[in-house]
């Protein structure tokens, strides 16, 4: 046997300390840092990623990369402390002042300033970045915003295609919108939270002519006068947007008062339903609960959205008729794809909305006796479940309910 020397007992733990450290290393090296709507992490992996990220650009200053996910990295860490608090302002602040100094006249420099500032009346710096990377999609959906608040359709069309073409949206989450979309009646007006509820829709309709008789409002932006005038106008419809906006004021801690989107969204739900009765009225699931909390006895369950009456409505009816006629669900259990896109983690917990109807439709044939199915609805609601972390959870409510 030979023997292994001293210096050779050191060379050896430090070559195993490296193996280790490669394996380990696996958490220690920096990784892309998405959109937040493309996929989302815990908090202290967007902390973790910064440091690391902070890292490579002391290494390199000038790698336009390790720039745009430390900024995202920076953005999206402490998510709880909104982007309009001052201290995460002056963090993004710094940022760019340090990216205009290292990497000027950049794509990365050009997108990251806007999304800094989000300015809605200039977007000279996105233009900047377009002529740049004209294939680049993170472009469009500020185009979108602008042209939508200008009520400027054929130029918000033009990037509508654009986004459609560059198949920057998950096929599963244009999937998920076309079952949104396909919930509600006729010349609906669908309130909608966010970039997973709002832009996919309105590609839908925009690039590809579905429910074209809907109209789409993103919460955050209705406060904005000239969008949601413009989203009215282009089917008929108008309100006193002043009138709303004083009554969404309210006095906040400092005495002063304060513009609440939740009271505006409020407040424009029932003038909206006073005003044009003959216009059903829709919450898409992923909507704040915030929004609509203080009329949430009046929302009915109709598929992916609620709708909202302050008379009785015989949900279960269209439910029933939405999930077994209206809906597109093969996409569930047999995308195409799906590997290239990012997101499983975003995409298991949105399509849990689809388990509360799924469980009323299994309630309903367990009371008719179809037993064939039942099972194939709760076989479906499992496997979402399953797939989103929360099987345990919903086979209790399952047999407490007696739908095994």
């Amino acid at each position: 046997m030979t023997r292994i020397q001293k210096p050779q007992i050191l060379s050896f733990i430090i070559m195993i300390l490296c193996s280790f450290q490669t394996i380990w290393g696996q958490t220690t090296k920096p990784e892309k840092v998405l959109r937040i709507v493309y996929e989302s992490h815990p908090n202290e992996w967007y902390l973790e990623q910064a440091k690391l990220w902070k890292k490579e650009l002391d290494i390199n200053p000038n790698n336009p990369t390790a720039w745009y996910n430390y900024y995202n990295a920076n953005r999206y860490a402490n998510y709880t402390e909104t982007i309009e608090t001052k201290p995460k302002q002056e963090r993004l602040k710094k940022i760019i002042e340090d990216m205009s100094k290292a990497i000027p006249d950049t794509y990365e420099y050009y997108l990251l300033s806007y999304w800094n500032t989000h300015n809605l009346d200039d977007i000279s710096l996105i233009e900047k970045a377009y002529a740049m990377h004209p294939e680049r999609p993170d472009t469009y959906y500020p185009f979108i915003d602008y042209y939508e608040v200008r009520g400027d359709q054929t130029k918000a069309r033009e990037f509508y295609r654009n986004l459609y073409n560059s198949k920057d949206i998950a096929p599963w989450l244009l999937s998920y919108n076309y079952n949104v979309l396909m919930s509600l009646e006729k010349n609906a007006i669908l309130f909608t939270n966010g970039d997973n509820d709002s832009y996919p829709a309105w590609m839908l309709q925009n690039a590809l002519g579905i429910r074209e008789d809907v109209i789409v409002i993103n919460i955050p932006l209705s406060g904005t006068k000239t969008f949601l005038k413009n989203k009215l106008m282009q089917h008929g419809l108008s309100v006193d947007h002043e009138t709303l906006f004083q009554k969404a004021l309210t006095v906040g801690a400092n005495e002063q008062k304060q513009f609440s989107i939740s009271k505006f969204a409020q407040e424009l739900t029932k003038t909206l339903y006073e005003t044009y009765p003959e216009r059903s009225i829709y919450f898409a699931l992923t909507v704040n609960e915030n929004f609509f909390n203080p009329f949430k006895d009046d929302l009915y369950i109709v598929g992916l959205a609620y709708q909202y009456s302050t008379k009785r409505v015989d949900n279960f009816a269209k439910l029933k008729k939405n999930l077994e006629d209206n809906f597109r669900l093969d996409y569930i259990t047999y995308d195409w794809y799906t590997e290239e896109y990012p997101g499983e983690r975003n995409k298991n917990t949105l399509q849990m909305n689809y388990v509360a109807p799924m469980l009323m439709l299994m309630e309903h044939y367990k009371t008719s006796g179809d037993v064939q199915k039942l099972n194939k609805w709760k076989d479906l609601v499992l496997f979402l479940a399953e797939k989103a972390g929360k099987k345990d959870q919903i086979l209790r409510h399952i047999n407490e309910k007696g739908l095994e």
